[in-house]
Formats: structure tokens, C-alpha cells, sequence
């Protein structure tokens, strides 16, 4: 969604260059080719891409003049950077960067000097702050796991201590996935791998729901012979 051409003298200015820059020519950027190929479906990537402007949602704590869609920063990052490398916005107005950055498990550092674009940021920030709370509760058994049993068909009694061993019947794998925006669970499903949930998940009918988490709880059934 291009901002109006109001000159009239031109050509309506509807993209933005993507610059890889490094610190000498002997430094080599990142490019996750492999992932940018399996996002496009299969396809090599283009260098055109066509994303939608910055929902309702995204301008739920305000608004800023030149502010990015997030779907544009998450392919820029997931193309040129790894987990827990360190994303640098020296001009971070609404923080769509910092707030992309942490959804993906990257490190950010920005720089503002208006006061109302890093209180924007910091209310950004805080709205995708996600408190998972796993409660257990714990419970005793009546069954008494080391039984001492008394041989009476002899005159001399005898304690025998008992040792038992446990058979596994049960085990699951369940992976919980938890909304960007709504931040609650949006979908669940029993895998046996993240990467069988997260194929499980794309062929759903909510597979263009934003994630901002994956949760995986294990579960195994024992019992005693």
C-alpha cells in the first residue's frame, strides 16, 4: 500500500532496496536460502515481494507515519540472520524490528530520540510478553511401592524386601501453539517431533495465524509389575 504520489510528476514509489552490507569484502552476509526456498513454496525466492500494510492489530498501542508491517521484517530477519544473533535498528521508530526480533529468539538493539516512538515500543514489547504457567499437582498413592511381606511357612520369619519394576504403557508428545496477538493457545496437537506439529499446523485451517510460541509437554504412564 504505496503512500499517494502527490506531485503527480512521477511514478507512484511502491518498493523499498534491501541492502546486505558488510565490513570489508572479505566478510560474507547470511542468507538462509534453503528456508527463504521453502517459504516461497518450493520456489527460489524473488526479489519482489507483495505484503500487506500493518493490520489494526499491529497499530493497537499507536500509530507511527512510516511504520512497517511485521510480516516484512520476520522474512527480512528469517533471510538474513540465525537464533540469538543480534539485530540493530539505528532509526526504530514504532519497533516493529525489536518486537519481530524477539518473536523469533533474536537479540535487539535500537536507537530512538523521540520520546512518544520508545514509549510506543516499550507498550509493543510488553503487549507480547507471554506467561506460560505449568501447574503439577502432585498427589500420593495408596499403593506402598516397597512392600515388606513376611514368609510365614517357615518358624523363622523372614523379611523379604520386595524391589518392583514398572512397565511403560503410555507416552505422548503434545505441542501447544500460542498466538502473536491473541497470545493464548490457538492450536494443539499429539507429534512425535516439532517439525511433524509444525507440518500438522500449516495444513490446518489456521495455518496463517501468527505464532509466537511452541510449547511441548511430555507425558508417560507406568505401571508397577
Amino acid at each position: 500500500n504505496p503512500p499517494p504520489n502527490l506531485s503527480c510528476r512521477y511514478f507512484t514509489h511502491a518498493t523499498e532496496t534491501l541492502i546486505w552490507a558488510a565490513k570489508n569484502r572479505k566478510s560474507r552476509h547470511a542468507f538462509n536460502y534453503k528456508l527463504m526456498k521453502q517459504l516461497a513454496g518450493g520456489k527460489q525466492m524473488k526479489s519482489v515481494w507483495q505484503i500487506a500494510a500493518p493490520d489494526r492489530e499491529e497499530k493497537r498501542f499507536g500509530k507511527h507515519p512510516t511504520q512497517k508491517p511485521v510480516a516484512l521484517l520476520e522474512r527480512i530477519l528469517l533471510a538474513s540472520s540465525e537464533v540469538g544473533d543480534l539485530v540493530l535498528d539505528p532509526f526504530m521508530g514504532s519497533g516493529t524490528s525489536v518486537v519481530t526480533a524477539l518473536r523469533l529468539r533474536r537479540m535487539a538493539l535500537a536507537v530512538e530520540r523521540e520520546d512518544d516512538w520508545v514509549q510506543l515500543t516499550l507498550e509493543r514489547v510488553a503487549g507480547e510478553l507471554i506467561c506460560v504457567i505449568a501447574i503439577v499437582k502432585s498427589f500420593q498413592s495408596s499403593l506402598d511401592l516397597r512392600t515388606v511381606f513376611v514368609d510365614r511357612s517357615i518358624e523363622e520369619t523372614v523379611s523379604v524386601q520386595l524391589t518392583l519394576t514398572y512397565k511403560l504403557v503410555h507416552r505422548e508428545r503434545k505441542y501447544f501453539f500460542v498466538g502473536a496477538y491473541r497470545r493464548e493457545v490457538v492450536y494443539s496437537v499429539v507429534a512425535d517431533s516439532l517439525e511433524e506439529a509444525w507440518k500438522s499446523f500449516r495444513s490446518s485451517p489456521l495455518q496463517f495465524e501468527q505464532i509466537l510460541s511452541v510449547v511441548k509437554t511430555e507425558t508417560e504412564i507406568y505401571l508397577a509389575q
